[in-house]
């Protein structure tokens, strides 16, 4: 590994570009704490698949702070890491901004896959060796930077008010 290629310190996520369909994607997290592979309904639309021919829609997801969103349904297809070509189901899911995958551990342990998100790389053996698949920190500052400018300013945010209680 070259230590000049990552810049430190840093506690940017692992985002890589991969082979999806018959499309090079970019801004994919590989996130090992989601037990789903995600994919952005926009790229659904931008890959000329239809929405309507997606399986198993309804399916309710919930993230980690307990709020659920429903999944428009799955969508299998080929992820290309590599020379490995691998078969996912996608849930496809509205508002992964600015991701336009994630992969979590389903696709972590069906590629047999090591994640660093210090290293920012992923790392599997192949018959011919191993392989590594680097990350962009330059791409994960930038999602970053996207999620920060989205969410609601401070001043829209409610105030916490101390409660009138008796006897103070």
């Amino acid at each position: 590994m070259d230590p000049t290629r990552i810049l430190q310190p840093h506690c940017d996520a692992l985002i890589l570009s991969l082979g999806i369909g018959d499309y090079d994607m970019r801004r994919i997290l590989v996130d090992p704490g989601s037990s789903a592979d995600l994919l952005q309904a926009s790229v659904i639309k931008q890959m000329r698949l239809e929405l309507s021919g997606l399986e198993n829609p309804g399916r309710i997801l919930s993230g980690f702070n307990g709020v659920g969103t429903t999944s428009l349904g799955n969508v299998m297809l080929p992820v290309q890491a590599g020379p490995v070509i691998l078969n996912v189901q996608f849930l496809v899911v509205e508002g992964l901004s600015p991701f336009n995958a994630i992969l979590g551990c389903t696709w972590l342990h069906y590629m047999k896959a090591i994640p660093s998100t210090y290293h920012q790389m992923v790392s599997f053996l192949t018959e011919d060796g191993q392989i590594d698949l680097y990350g962009s920190q330059l791409v994960a500052r930038q999602c970053y930077q996207i999620t920060r400018e989205a969410r609601p300013s401070k001043d829209s945010e409610p105030l916490l008010e101390t409660a009138n209680t008796p006897g103070q």
